[in-house]
């Protein structure tokens, strides 16, 4: 935290430093940073040697009822850089979906596609979803993996947390699709999609296809698929959705072992619904997890 002068040391909001990831010059506006660098100009001042190796940038704020947080990088600075990357989505409960007041935590993970290296997250929902940037922004420090995120073993009560936390599922559906078991497509490529006459199938039901679908899509709920295979063209890609991706990926599966070439939507319907909000429309008061409405 040395000036050009070397009496004079800065720290702060005021000062340029390095982006831990990228090795870019970059400013970061934060009170964590701001500390460590405190303390750091204070080591070297005192004559022992500590450096400055760089932020990450991960930050927290309360929007109303919400909690919003990120860590790593983005996926828009991934694209400025020309940096290979893979998304996921994923939108489990905060806590045990059967203890009162469970809240949906909305995550993406941006990783390496090549070496599975965690780049980025960000997550927005209810109380908690900060607690998993923090483990998340632990896990990129380390230059830990997707693999990493599955493995991890994280504090568990069902007032807390899930047996399979927020973060090991983040790490359980990107490794997936890693190894190769999952092929994906994401919400921004539907309307080119629904333009170029591709095959979309919603596996939920009618009742539920019917409150909002994708455009273009068609309906075939999972119970049917077996017996509506004749229905699906075996030249083309077929694309599925469902909600959060579940039953999809069981659709998945399934067509895959009937020899299709199949895509499933990343964390689904509720994904692409959220993303094409109308200027000025909401997702509504933030509910807690109702078994009988999921």
């Amino acid at each position: 935290m040395q000036t050009s002068d070397e009496s004079i040391y800065a720290v702060g909001d005021a000062v340029q430093i390095r982006h831990f990831m990228t090795n870019e010059l970059t400013t970061a506006p934060l009170a964590g940073p701001a500390n460590r660098q405190g303390r750091i100009a204070a080591d070297n001042i005192a004559g022992r040697k500590s450096e400055y190796k760089g932020v990450l940038g991960t930050a927290v704020l309360q929007a109303f009822s919400q909690t919003a947080a990120q860590t790593g990088l983005t996926e828009k600075q991934l694209k400025s850089r020309n940096m290979k990357y893979e998304k996921i989505y994923v939108h489990p409960n905060n806590h045990a979906g059967y203890y009162p007041q469970a809240f949906p935590v909305h995550m993406k993970l941006l990783y390496d596609p090549d070496s599975g290296k965690v780049l980025g997250a960000q997550a927005i929902g209810g109380e908690g979803a900060e607690k998993r940037i923090d483990v998340l922004a632990t896990v990129i420090y380390f230059g830990g993996t997707v693999y990493d995120l599955q493995d991890l073993e994280l504090s568990y009560a069902p007032p807390f947390g899930s047996a399979r936390d927020a973060v090991n599922m983040a790490g359980f559906v990107s490794s997936n699709i890693h190894i190769g078991d999952v092929k994906l497509w994401h919400w921004h490529e539907a309307e080119k999609l629904a333009q170029e006459g591709a095959i979309i199938i919603d596996v939920r039901s009618p009742e539920a296809f019917e409150a909002g679908n994708i455009p273009g899509a068609i309906n075939i709920p999972l119970g049917q698929i077996r017996s509506r295979l004749e229905e699906i063209p075996k030249d083309k890609i077929v694309y599925v959705y469902c909600m959060v991706g579940f039953s999809s990926y069981i659709a998945y599966r399934l067509l895959c072992a009937k020899a299709f070439d199949v895509r499933n939507l990343t964390r689904g319907y509720q994904t692409y619904e959220m993303a094409n909000l109308p200027l000025g429309g909401h997702v509504g008061e933030l509910k807690p997890y109702d078994p009988q409405r999921n």
